[in-house]
């Protein structure tokens, strides 16, 4: 009995000690449980503070985002509606889903008929049918830009200029229609046009007032009458043969026409005296391109006529008057009509000499080319000659 006592004491003790061993453990774990559960409870109001002040942030950069981007659409929306050219979008099949009120002063649609462009093809609108615009969008689709002047009748039945420009649009790197610009050139044309009477006017009153001139100085001199005008059609053809612009042609022709203006000043027996010249004669010659200049310099002619008259006596040498100009420092057109007139006073009648013909003349400028003459001048006017391309007139 003794012995069972004992065991079960012992049996007791152990159960004891596991118990309070399995309690131990249990109350460790709880605290532990209880310290992971509080550090996690830290970290996740941590985390929920730095999300909240994120999401204040984010909140707070798509409000301005959308202040932004109201700002910009009503600023966009403003331009287009009060854009001076008038502006269609289109989307891909060509239907005009956008047009700004420009289009209706354009196109001289009210209102009402305005709206009525929405969702059409344009390519069905009489206006845009006039102004041939198939073949820009054909430009649009092919990825091109383009630009563009045409025409077409409103219906007020005057016709109307304009200039078309067009972009292409793209969606994701897909063209999903096109932008096209319409601006109302009208008033430019009708401008220029005026422009360009109001300057043939004006060139044809310089040419009448040129040649007016030219009669005046040859009425002195019956030897030389028609000499600048032949001059004139020569200089003319050698400033075509060498491809010169043509404003510096037409400052050949008229300065042609009057380069011996200055010899009104020269008495008239001298220049038709039969015999040769004296020396103080020949002086006196020589002065008549200082003349003409002092002619020709007080007025405003859209060419350097006044000098090129000065200088047309001048030689590459240095050894022209009246100033002894040297090669580069000759104006072009002076050279032109140096040659010109050397060719023309050689096959024409003098009352010192007959007329020498054409091919002394041609000698004689070719011996001296690159020395008095313009080589490039020179080789255009024997060229004229050789090839029958030129022939004065009588």
């Amino acid at each position: 009995m003794e012995n069972q006592i004992q065991i079960f004491v012992i049996v007791s003790s152990i159960f004891l000690g596991i118990f309070f061993l399995v309690t131990v453990y249990l109350i460790i774990k709880l605290k532990l449980n209880d310290m992971l559960l509080m550090r996690s409870e830290k970290k996740l109001k941590n985390f929920n503070v730095e999300l909240q002040k994120k999401v204040e942030e984010k909140t707070d950069e798509l409000v301005q985002s959308q202040k932004k981007f109201k700002a910009l659409y009503e600023l966009n929306k403003e331009v287009l509606e009060n854009s001076p050219a008038g502006i269609i979008k289109l989307n891909a099949g060509d239907i005009i889903d956008y047009v700004n009120p420009e289009i209706e002063k354009i196109l001289e649609y009210r209102t009402s008929k305005n709206k009525e462009l929405l969702f059409q093809n344009i390519n069905d609108v009489k206006e845009f049918r006039q102004m041939k615009i198939k073949p820009f969008l054909e430009k649009i689709k092919a990825k091109k830009k383009f630009t563009n002047e045409t025409s077409f009748i409103p219906e007020s039945q005057t016709q109307k200029f304009v200039e078309i420009k067009g972009v292409p649009l793209y969606e994701d790197n897909e063209q999903a229609g096109a932008v096209i610009l319409i601006n109302d050139i009208t008033q430019s044309i009708i401008a220029e046009e005026k422009l360009k009477e109001s300057y043939q006017l004006l060139q044809n009153s310089t040419e009448d007032i040129i040649l007016a001139m030219s009669s005046t100085s040859e009425m002195r001199d019956p030897y030389t009458a028609g000499h600048q005008k032949r001059v004139a059609e020569l200089a003319l053809a050698i400033a075509e043969k060498m491809s010169i612009p043509d404003k510096q042609k037409e400052g050949v022709r008229f300065a042609s026409i009057i380069h011996d203006i200055g010899k009104i000043s020269v008495p008239s027996d001298i220049l038709s005296k039969p015999g040769k010249i004296t020396n103080m004669e020949y002086e006196i010659v020589k002065n008549h391109c200082k003349i003409g200049f002092d002619l020709l310099d007080k007025i405003k002619f859209p060419w350097p006529i006044s000098q090129i008259v000065f200088q047309h006596h001048e030689r590459i040498d240095g050894k022209g008057y009246p100033n002894g100009l040297k090669n580069g420092d000759i104006l072009l057109e002076a050279r032109i009509i140096s040659v010109a007139d050397v060719v023309e006073a050689m096959t024409s009648h003098r009352p010192y000499r007959a007329a020498l013909g054409i091919e002394k003349a041609l000698d004689e400028i070719s011996q001296f080319k690159n020395v008095k003459y313009d080589t490039n001048v020179v080789d255009a006017c024997v060229e004229l000659f050789a090839n029958e391309e030129f022939a004065f007139s009588s």
